[in-house]
């Protein structure tokens, strides 16, 4: 007897259906000779498409048990090697399944979408390139330049290491169940590796973003008696509240202030 699929809310479950914007996002690199890793493949929908782009290698990471005899079926004699891992991504080091670099792609789960990418980030250099679908506001906070109003500690964290690029827009009618939000396909490419303390970073970025109204000084005032000067001799100016600083002057301030 066959089991009706229910969708987990749980889990951010909103399959995208579409099949015209399935090609597109399928399209938005050449998947072909590549290792691609697939984050929350759901009922492969967009699976079938990156079979079709003949990577070298596809490893498909889904956390929903009941989806596995779908997906299991789905791969099943294909031309292609693919590897099915029903594991929660969170609990992934996707760096650790392949000496190459690898191309991430995924219609991440609403609900862990931010935490999934501050992940990858800290090993952005095992990646060739990340292509993803997030929710819009997610979106604009990853890649938001300073002194607009959703830059903050997510913005730094990934344009130190990456830019940041948004695709295009899907709407809720797109999905099913259908979202009540929107969503954003976004790229994020890694920059050339430079050398900072990427915790020491995290730990300032949180102290500084704590209060976004107050000013950097106000926000700092626990670290030291005289923060006001060592802000200075950063050559930043301790006035400025925490969006008006660039991602450079962030390292720079966390590396000589923590």
């Amino acid at each position: 007897m066959k089991v009706e699929f229910k969708h987990k809310k749980s889990l951010g479950q909103n399959f995208l259906i579409n099949k015209t914007i399935l090609k597109k996002i399928s399209s938005l690199k050449d998947f072909k000779n590549q290792e691609v890793v697939e984050v929350g493949p759901g009922k492969g929908y967009l699976t079938e498409f990156l079979i079709k782009k003949k990577p070298s290698k596809l490893i498909l990471i889904e956390k929903d048990r009941q989806l596995e005899t779908v997906l299991t079926n789905l791969i099943k004699n294909k031309s292609i090697k693919i590897k099915l891992i029903i594991e929660d991504a969170l609990k992934i080091s996707i760096n650790k399944l392949s000496k190459n670099k690898i191309v991430l792609i995924g219609n991440l789960p609403y609900n862990v979408a931010t935490t999934l990418i501050l992940n990858w980030l800290r090993y952005i250099h095992s990646f060739e390139s990340i292509v993803v679908m997030v929710q819009k506001e997610v979106a604009s906070r990853l890649s938001a330049k300073e002194k607009t109003k959703h830059y903050g500690r997510t913005s730094v964290l990934a344009q130190v290491v990456a830019d940041v690029k948004i695709k295009f827009d899907v709407a809720p009618e797109n999905f099913f169940p259908k979202p009540k939000v929107h969503s954003s396909v976004i790229e994020i490419i890694p920059k050339e590796k430079i050398k900072f303390n990427y915790k020491k970073l995290d730990k300032f970025l949180k102290l500084s973003f704590m209060h976004k109204r107050k000013t950097l000084k106000n926000n700092l005032s626990k670290i030291s008696s005289n923060i006001e000067e060592k802000i200075y001799k950063c050559g930043v100016n301790p006035a400025l509240r925490p969006e008006e600083i660039s991602p450079n002057q962030f390292i720079k301030l966390s590396e000589e202030l923590i």
